[in-house]
């Protein structure tokens, strides 16, 4: 995902949530609904059409290699992805289409899971649940300038002055 498209991370977290209330009746622990919402089907692929082009280019070109050295959720993404413009691509209305339409399609297609860890799902619902995400999807709060953190930091601070 694009560090700078905050339209995805807005929507990626809004999907998830909307999952984790769907999925979670209150009788599962967190760990249990995280996992679940993270094996759920996804709206779309949580990328840009920018990015799926520079990777599923190289990967219909037969070079595997950059794809295989990736985590393993994102190198499940784009196979997927991968799959996914192929089937496209053998459909009647995608015949003769350009590479960059096929994969604007198959980027906002439904994705088969959200590709991320269960302990990305707790953090984002944690975050969204404490406010640390504004409007648009940006965490307002870094992790080290949360008020625990910014307490210690205070607390080192004096002690190096005395």
């Amino acid at each position: 995902m694009s560090k700078t498209d905050y339209s995805i991370s807005k929507q990626m977290q809004d999907d998830l949530i909307r999952a984790y209330c769907q999925s979670c009746d209150g009788a599962w622990k967190y760990d249990d609904a995280y996992k679940r919402v993270a094996k759920m089907p996804a709206p779309r692929y949580y990328i840009t059409a920018k990015q799926a082009y520079q990777v599923v280019a190289k990967m219909i070109k037969g070079q595997f290699s950059h794809v295989d050295h990736m985590a393993p959720n994102k190198r499940r993404m784009y196979y997927s992805l991968f799959h996914k413009v192929i089937e496209l691509s053998e459909q009647h209305t995608f015949i003769g289409k350009s590479l960059w339409n096929i994969i604007g399609h198959a980027v906002v297609s439904p994705a088969p899971e959200f590709f991320i860890s269960y302990e990305t799902v707790g953090r984002i619902r944690r975050g969204i649940k404490h406010g640390e995400y504004d409007d648009d999807g940006r965490q307002v709060i870094p992790y080290c300038n949360r008020p625990r953190y910014q307490r210690i930091k205070e607390e080192r601070r004096k002690e190096a002055e005395l």
